[in-house]
């Protein structure tokens, strides 16, 4: 405690209950008590700025006694109730206290408004949050039901729902605590939430960043990822993901400076996942490759498309140069022991199929092969004017 502040010994002293609650207090006593209470508390806040040089920590110091102070004046106005039922005095006091505190939320505003960055800091006293907690509740109760009646998550509703409430009854909040969450209900309840995705933008807006919110949406993105198979697909999921968060407004906001930012915690998960699918996918390639190999090693790879081998099939098994029987068998062998260059496995149903569904361009691209073969044929032993 700081010696020059001498409001700060008032309480355990002068204007302690014990010492006024009593048959020979007047009401000119307790005047006098309330004027010298405030002189007092006048001079040592002249003081306030000098003494703690605008030292940010000093003056953080120095304005948590002050709150301090005032819970404890607070805490007189009911400690000892039931005592004072029995003294003439005691309303007068009551009226005297109440004073106190009022003049002590001046002074405490006063300190936040002349160095504003320790208004993330000073709790708010018990006297202020009494007045604060009437506002809170109507807003509180107005936003659970306007949510409630939205399409989202239960369980987003029922973590919002309490993390809201438990920060709110927390020990000790702060101007800055309280603002945060009357501004969010504000913000959701002017917004036309839809469904659960919307609500969790906007709680990504204003950083609200409890464990369990983070919990809740890794888990909730874990759950959308096991619905698609495809680890490409799952790829894009993340992508779009990241494309979602990564193109909204930075913000300064958060719920709890003592954790990390939610846009930090979202961001790095994201980044995880993308890179742990992007080595799934490269290890799943890897091993396709090297299975690929023994199965390709006794393919014979030939030099048309599936259309075209599909057509030549045929044209063997229609010219007689192959069996008709056991069609199904045949194509099958194809498949298995025959490649082409953009095919490497190939189906037999696909080759089977294709060699009766045949368009035009794979006949006419056949017909070239089978007249460059015949050619070949007719240069190569004279056949051009050989007649059978």
């Amino acid at each position: 405690m700081n010696k020059s502040f001498k409001i700060f010994n008032w309480t355990d002293e002068i204007i302690h209950p014990k010492a006024l609650v009593n048959d020979t207090i007047t009401s000119d006593d307790l005047v006098k008590l309330e004027n010298g209470f405030l002189n007092q508390l006048n001079k040592d806040l002249k003081l306030f700025f000098i003494e703690a040089n605008f030292s940010r920590k000093r003056i953080l110091v120095q304005a948590r006694q002050f709150v301090s102070l005032s819970n404890t004046i607070y805490s007189y106005l009911f400690r000892l109730s039931p005592s004072w039922k029995r003294k003439i005095s005691s309303s007068n006091l009551r009226q005297v206290y109440l004073h106190f505190l009022d003049a002590l939320e001046k002074v405490i505003d006063k300190v936040q408004q002349v160095v504003p960055e320790i208004y993330h800091e000073i709790p708010i006293t018990k006297y202020g949050m009494g007045i604060l907690k009437m506002q809170i509740k109507g807003a509180f109760g107005n936003f659970s039901i306007i949510l409630n009646q939205s399409q989202i998550d239960k369980k987003l509703y029922d973590l919002l729902i309490r993390d809201l409430y438990l920060f709110i009854n927390k020990k000790e909040i702060t101007r800055y605590e309280i603002d945060y969450i009357i501004n969010l209900i504000k913000e959701i309840e002017c917004t036309d939430v839809f469904d659960t995705l919307e609500l969790i933008k906007i709680l990504f807006l204003h950083g609200f960043n409890p464990r369990d919110f983070f919990y809740y949406y890794t888990s909730d993105l874990n759950n959308r990822l096991k619905a698609v198979p495809d680890l490409h697909d799952q790829l894009q999921v993340i992508i779009s993901e990241q494309d979602r968060f990564y193109g909204l407004p930075e913000s300064k906001l958060k719920m709890f400076s003592s954790l990390s930012s939610i846009e930090g915690q979202f961001k790095t998960f994201l980044s995880q996942k993308k890179q742990s699918l992007k080595e799934v996918i490269d290890l799943r390639r890897i091993i396709i490759e090297d299975d690929k190999g023994p199965k390709t090693k006794g393919r014979l790879k030939v030099f048309l498309s599936v259309p075209q081998l599909s057509l030549f099939i045929r044209v063997l098994i229609e010219k007689g140069l192959l069996p008709k029987e056991n069609i199904g068998e045949l194509f099958n062998f194809f498949a298995t022991h025959f490649s082409t260059p953009q095919t490497s496995f190939i189906s037999a149903e696909s080759l089977r199929k294709k060699s009766t569904d045949v368009e035009f361009s794979t006949a006419q691209k056949l017909k070239g092969h089978l007249i460059g073969m015949l050619n070949w044929l007719n240069e190569n032993y004279n056949l051009s004017n050989y007649k059978n």
